[in-house]
């Protein structure tokens, strides 16, 4: 196995991480201002190293995750619930809020880009079993993507995440019909 870094979005989360992981190899993006000299340390990173994106559960989050993910290529993502990582007042939100259980399970169920797969899933697909173009599609997404740990996301982040992470029809079935019982 590779030698890990894990990027995470200020110095606050890094040092929520070294709290529960006292060698953990961190590396900030100063929020979500992420700019080419950081990706180009990252991408020098990425010839020996595992990078994990541990990125803070909000729209800025999912913008340096989407900047990292196309700019390298031993990638995997942990992802924390938006629900469990408020800070006390509930004004804020971050992985440096998270409890350390909630760490811990996030970075035990990381995923790593799956490359050349075979996935079954179309947008046609999702829209049949009402994850896009219904009333209740964003709960729906909602509770898919807690079941899968893959984030919060919106229809097209949706479908992108299952192709990236090789996630079929029959798993999303299943866990579909299991939230509706």
């Amino acid at each position: 196995m590779r030698p890990q870094v894990f990027v995470v979005e200020g110095k606050n989360d890094a040092s929520r991480l070294r709290q529960i992981y006292p060698d953990i190899q961190t590396m900030t993006t100063n929020g979500s201002a992420i700019d080419l000299e950081t990706v180009e340390v990252l991408k020098k990173f990425d010839e020996t190293h595992d990078i994990i994106l541990f990125l803070d559960p909000d729209h800025a989050g999912e913008r340096i995750r989407r900047i990292l993910s196309k700019s390298l290529v031993h990638v995997f993502h942990a992802f924390i619930d938006q629900d469990l990582a408020h800070s006390k007042n509930g004004k804020k939100i971050g992985i440096e809020h998270a409890s350390e259980t909630t760490i811990q399970m996030a970075l035990k169920e990381m995923r790593r880009i799956q490359e050349n797969t075979n996935n079954n899933v179309t947008h046609a697909f999702l829209h049949d079993v009402g994850l896009t173009g219904s009333k209740d599609s964003k709960k729906r997404r909602m509770k898919l993507a807690k079941a899968l740990n893959i984030g919060y996301t919106n229809g097209k982040t949706l479908y992108y995440r299952l192709k990236m992470f090789d996630i079929k029809k029959e798993k999303i079935i299943e866990v579909l019909s299991e939230s509706s019982s």
